[in-house]
């Protein structure tokens, strides 16, 4: 299968994820930079979507960003706040994290209903669960992607993308289980033209990474 730039470009969420506590302006400067490409989306953390929503939106790019960033343990009030102004702010898709810490206690019920709430504002939105692959064996890789199903979400991100790896075992188990009907996006190690392209033929339909114009300007 070949994979030509605009098939990678076309499903990176670009971000500034490998930048610790970038200013405005830093990130304002990189907002600009993406106007360039053709990517899926432009990802900044919730501060900044107020700020850079109507440029995006005014070239014809879409925003999104994180919800209870990075490992979920917002309460339930919280997290749906955090995502009601996230929206309003002017996202226009939505990462959300799970309860890793209750996920792993066992409490499978509890991120269910935590959740919901908020995939009641989904609204024909993309929102994306956060997992936590990387932390999880493959069995329990399944069971969070099963309640991903379960609750209407389009996607499910491997990682937060912090010190961590996605591999390709983790992408195409996915897609081996559940086919289109639940996407993946790998999020986390993806730093040049051949993750991508690797990732991509494993099958992820989306592409987290703060490498993303060193990717595409590589080919």
């Amino acid at each position: 299968m070949a994979v030509t730039r605009l098939d990678v470009e076309r499903i990176i969420d670009a971000s500034l994820g490998a930048t610790p506590a970038p200013t405005l302006a830093e990130v304002n400067a990189f907002v600009k930079k993406t106007l360039n490409y053709n990517f899926a989306v432009t990802l900044t953390e919730p501060f900044y979507v107020k700020y850079n929503a109507d440029l995006l939106h005014a070239n014809g790019k879409q925003l999104v960003t994180v919800i209870s960033y990075p490992l979920g343990g917002m309460t339930p009030k919280a997290k749906l706040a955090q995502a009601k102004q996230a929206l309003k702010d002017g996202a226009d898709e939505l990462d959300i994290a799970m309860d890793i810490s209750a996920f792993m206690s066992g409490k499978y019920d509890y991120v269910k209903e935590e959740l919901k709430p908020v995939m009641e504002l989904q609204e024909g939105r993309i929102f994306k669960m956060i997992y936590f692959a990387d932390l999880l064996t493959a069995d329990q890789q399944l069971k969070a992607c099963e309640i991903a199903a379960e609750l209407g979400f389009q996607y499910v991100k491997t990682n937060t993308g912090y010190g961590v790896v996605t591999t390709l075992e983790q992408v195409s188990r996915v897609r081996d289980r559940f086919g289109d009907d639940l996407k993946v996006m790998a999020s986390g190690g993806v730093r040049t033209k051949e993750d991508a392209i690797n990732m991509i033929k494993a099958g992820a339909t989306r592409i987290a990474t703060s490498a993303s114009f060193k990717i595409v300007d590589s080919f």
